[in-house]
């Protein structure tokens, strides 16, 4: 079960084309980012979660097809840069601030990606009690989500 959920993890860290594609071409050029933009897009983060997340979870024994919704709590985290001006009496720290096509935005130093609120897994093999847990096992390890935000439901069957 380790070696099985370390296997994932391994897969999941490898890079993936399609991570850049998703972002458009304006945002990769662009060294400095303001408070409103991102890497990605929240939404188009979301749905590459979803997408690696499938492609791995279909890989698993006994799952089968799946579809994934993942749930995200926030929009991730910006450091703005800041300014420190120290006088004998106090320490002063303002933002660092730039001119952006008529707009004045902070510096943002770092960003971090949104965090994952909940996944919602609905896969051929739902219904065994063993391919819920792995399930439940992976996608707590890759998410750091903890069991009770995620449920694992059995796809209808689909006659053609």
């Amino acid at each position: 079960m380790i070696l099985l959920v370390g296997v994932l993890l391994l897969i999941v860290v490898l890079p993936v084309k399609e991570d850049k594609k998703t972002c458009s071409n304006s945002q990769k050029k662009a060294k400095v980012k303001s408070v409103s933009e991102s890497t990605c897009d929240d939404e188009e983060y979301e749905k590459l979660l979803e997408k690696k997340l499938e492609g791995i979870l279909e890989r698993m024994d006994g799952v089968g097809e799946v579809s994934v919704m993942i749930t995200l709590s926030d929009d991730g985290t910006r450091i703005v840069d800041k300014d420190t001006k120290e006088t004998s009496e106090s320490i002063e720290k303002t933002t660092v601030i730039y001119d952006d096509e008529d707009a004045s935005v902070p510096y943002v130093t770092s960003t971090d990606k949104p965090t994952v609120s909940g996944v919602l897994v609905v896969a051929q093999g739902g219904g065994s009690p063993q391919v819920n847990n792995d399930i439940s096992n992976a996608v707590s390890a890759l998410f750091d989500v903890p069991m009770h935000k995620i449920k694992i439901a059995k796809m209808i069957s689909r006659e053609e």
